[in-house]
């Protein structure tokens, strides 16, 4: 099989599903219940960052890079925590200023490496924001680490998957057969209608990803 027969579509790069350029405007979620999503990008590596935000409290995913830009966005709400989806250094950039500008912790899984003091999440948790919360899911893979994090129809998965596949395991079969089992536990659990909002680049959903599983699997990447 070609590399492009084992291609899968990658959605348009528009608003719909949630289209942000390093530095440009913020994405706003359309979200019920007084709950604001926001998405931006920060950095080299095009990474979003999310602000989940209810009744004036934030929780923030991945301090990325771009510190300033992290803290102008979270202005004027009480940031419960800032919640991380692995550790890679492109994710963490700036959790030393935000850390030095917040009253707030870093939550992680114990099994990445994080540059600052850290508390730990494992999945399972359910964390709360203003009158929401947001639930915890140990997807390990991309790294040993890796974190999805779920509020209501919309799963912020980090670099566990993205539009046209799991996130790079580095020719680690091991590792890769690891990812494939994190991502078979979220097609398993979450309906075709869950937003995916991956730790770079475009949305996508459950449902336009599910057809497509068992090439990845049989491509091996």
């Amino acid at each position: 099989m070609s590399r492009g027969a084992q291609e899968t579509p990658h959605p348009p790069a528009t608003s719909e599903f949630g289209f942000v350029e390093p530095g440009g405007a913020a994405h706003i979620y359309q979200a019920a219940g007084g709950i604001t999503i926001k998405k931006f990008s920060v950095g080299d590596y095009d990474n979003n960052v999310y602000v989940i935000s209810s009744d004036g409290e934030a929780v923030i995913v991945d301090g990325a890079a771009d510190p300033d830009r992290i803290l102008a966005e979270v202005e004027g709400l009480r940031v419960l925590s800032i919640v991380e989806t692995h550790g890679h250094f492109d994710h963490v950039q700036a959790l030393p200023a935000l850390l030095a500008a917040l009253d707030a912790p870093v939550l992680a899984h114990p099994a990445d490496v994080i540059p600052v003091p850290s508390e730990p999440l494992r999945g399972g948790e359910r964390l709360p924001v203003g009158s929401t919360h947001i639930e915890v899911t140990h997807t390990p893979g991309h790294t040993p680490g890796s974190l999805c994090y779920l509020l209501g129809d919309q799963l912020f998965s980090g670099d566990t998957l993205f539009p046209g596949g799991p996130g790079n395991t580095r020719g680690d079969p091991h590792a890769f057969e690891e990812i494939m089992r994190s991502v078979d536990g979220l097609f398993s659990s979450l309906p075709d209608s869950t937003r995916v909002s991956p730790g770079h680049g475009l949305d996508t959903t459950i449902g336009r990803e599910r057809p497509y599983v068992e090439i990845w699997r049989a491509r091996g990447w």
